[in-house]
């Protein structure tokens, strides 16, 4: 069945001859875990011109608006950067390039490549209705571990979609489907012009493309790493974890510096508080290990989650596998709790390992937290970029965390961008009498309340 679709497409052997493809168009991205309610599941944006050069024989992937302008590149051997909303440059985390490396081998343009290939075994056949047509659905162990349903149109014999479960954090044993259709003549192989993603049953991703080329000269630029970055992302490309800098603040506050998520750690007399418990497992468990060389032996009693979006929350499993209470505004319980109780079967995580009862605490205004010689407060105050919504602050030390109200990005040059929040969080620590010198952040760079301040003055008086 799998090698009459390849000849559908082609050929076995002339898929097996795509060297490098480029296509055009537009997508949409609806990203999961991301709104603004934690009624809902999906940030949904519009949709942009996009383009993705991707160069099998490294591989490599080049993607940006235009071919001609790129904002992200990845290499599987030199690493790769992203141009962050065309604020600054960064790397690559080993997660993102891990992430790149599995969907090239997915590409439906290489998929039946994989498929049939020695590392790739069939499991069985079924029949199936898919929009009304009849299909066969070939199960397929592909390459990487994963089963993949493969859905062929009985008419077109072609695939109409994959469907597979796989680890996704911080949701574990994520369901996703490939839909493809709008198969049309790229020289001599067929390739769908269209293709969408569902994630949770939730479309989260619709590529449209106008054009698709097959084996073109590349431009060797496009995929040029810069300079400054060069020697950080090759560093980066094969680790395992995130590094993470431990920066002491005052004495017993600490600052967890990652790759584009940050967090804080407290000690207290007999206990840890850590604030944010940000991008995965990987991270988590740096984290951990230097608040062992900081802290000693002190249990982790909190985690104190910002926000439910999942970059920030994606690590938060790790802190509660510890042990630790996981402490967030009442907005979050559902989405929260759901995170930390979904299975994790196909790649077991710590918690799923321990099987430790997860705890949670919830904050519906402000909270203290204090053991007579540390202080630490919780506060809770409306913006529009979510509505449960935590700061941190450390009254004695005068500092406080926060994460997307305010956002300096490291290398970012020109006048920080303000959003409406970043005043939100200004008038909420005014309201309540803090009084602030240090702003830690979850993404970008450490700043000063003055930064701030000469931010929101310079902005008002450019409106």
């Amino acid at each position: 069945m799998l090698e009459e679709v390849a000849e559908a497409m082609g050929g076995l052997q002339v898929l097996a001859a795509i060297e490098n493809i480029t296509r055009q168009g537009t997508r949409q991205v609806s990203s999961l875990g991301h709104a603004r309610v934690t009624s809902e599941r999906l940030y949904v944006q519009p949709a942009r011109p996009y383009a993705q050069i991707i160069d099998f024989t490294v591989p490599r992937e080049a993607n940006g608006s235009s071919p001609d302008r790129i904002s992200q590149m990845e290499d599987s051997q030199k690493g790769g950067y992203l141009n962050v909303a065309g604020r600054a440059l960064r790397v690559l985390e080993p997660t993102q390039m891990k992430a790149y490396r599995k969907d090239w081998n997915r590409d439906i343009a290489k998929f039946l490549v994989h498929a049939l290939g020695k590392e790739s075994r069939i499991e069985g056949i079924t029949e199936s209705i898919l929009e009304g047509q009849r299909h066969q659905v070939v199960s397929v162990r592909y390459n990487d571990g994963v089963l993949f349903q493969v859905y062929v149109d009985d008419s077109s014999h072609l695939i109409s979609k994959l469907g597979f479960i796989e680890d996704r954090n911080p949701y574990g044993d994520l369901a996703k489907e490939r839909i493809f259709s709008d198969y049309r003549e790229v020289g001599n192989i067929k390739l769908p012009f269209s293709e969408i993603t569902k994630e949770m049953d939730l479309v989260t991703q619709v590529r449209e493309w106008s054009e698709i080329s097959i084996n073109d000269d590349l431009q060797e630029h496009l995929f040029e790493i810069p300079a400054q970055l060069q020697e950080q992302a090759q560093s980066l490309a094969h680790l395992d974890a995130v590094p993470v800098v431990a920066r002491e603040l005052a004495p017993g506050v600490y600052f967890g510096e990652g790759i584009g998520m940050h967090n804080m750690w407290v000690e207290f007399e007999d206990f840890v508080l850590v604030a944010e418990g940000p991008n995965n497992e990987g991270q988590s468990l740096e984290v951990i290990r230097q608040i062992r060389e900081t802290s000693g032996d002190k249990p982790i009693r909190y985690l104190v989650t910002t926000h439910h979006h999942q970059d920030h929350t994606g690590g938060i499993r790790t802190y509660a596998s510890e042990g630790a209470i996981v402490i967030t505004h009442a907005n979050n319980e559902a989405p929260i709790r759901e995170q930390l109780t979904l299975p994790h079967t196909l790649n077991p995580d710590r918690l799923a390992q321990s099987q430790t009862e997860p705890q949670m605490e919830l904050v519906t205004d402000r909270k203290t937290i204090s053991d007579g010689t540390r202080t630490v407060e919780l506060l809770h105050f409306p913006n529009p970029h979510t509505d449960g919504y935590l700061t941190v602050y450390l009254p004695r030390e005068r500092i406080i965390f926060q994460s997307d109200m305010f956002t300096v990005l490291n290398g970012e040059t020109g006048p920080p961008v303000i959003r409406p929040e970043a005043q939100d969080f200004h008038d909420a620590i005014i309201q309540a009498g803090w009084k602030v010198d240090q702003i830690v952040p979850g993404h970008g760079r450490l700043l000063t309340w003055k930064d701030l301040v000469d931010a929101l003055e310079a902005s008002q008086s450019n409106q």
